[in-house]
């Protein structure tokens, strides 16, 4: 997909979106944004080991993007690159290919080519809520 085909399915449109890096804490930029999506209509799975079993805006929080038994349209990182070493062979184990969303401040050009060559659309650098704010109106 162009740029914009996935603004308006995945941003402009509400999607499901898997949050890898998810985190209960109000003083997180990912909560802020999760609250956002979350009030927009957009399905949320919030992923992360350290909340496994908990809930992040109402969504039960899981370990591993294999947790989540729905399909998702959107992967959105919010994990540093240093952080995100599993993270491609994780994406291997949803059955379908979605977008990979790379936040500010996760971005990471080896991953992000490695993924493209991959098949993947990848959109990096970009914040969702801030785009559908600028963009979906």
């Amino acid at each position: 997909m162009t740029r914009d085909e996935i603004v308006t399915k995945c941003v402009c449109t509400p999607c499901r979106v898997a949050v890898v890096g998810a985190s209960p804490k109000a003083e997180r930029p990912v909560f802020g944004v999760m609250e956002y999506l979350k009030g927009e209509g957009f399905t949320l799975f919030p992923v992360n080991p350290a909340y496994a079993g908990t809930e992040i805006h109402g969504a039960a929080c899981v370990s591993s993007l294999g947790d989540i038994a729905s399909p998702v349209d959107v992967v959105a990182l919010f994990l540093s690159a240093k952080m995100q070493s599993a993270f491609h062979e994780e994406l291997k184990t949803l059955p379908d290919k979605p977008v990979v969303w790379f936040q500010p401040g996760a971005e990471n050009e080896e991953l992000e080519r490695s993924l493209a060559e991959a098949g993947y659309d990848v959109v990096s650098g970009e914040c969702l809520m801030a785009l559908r704010k600028g963009c979906c109106r």
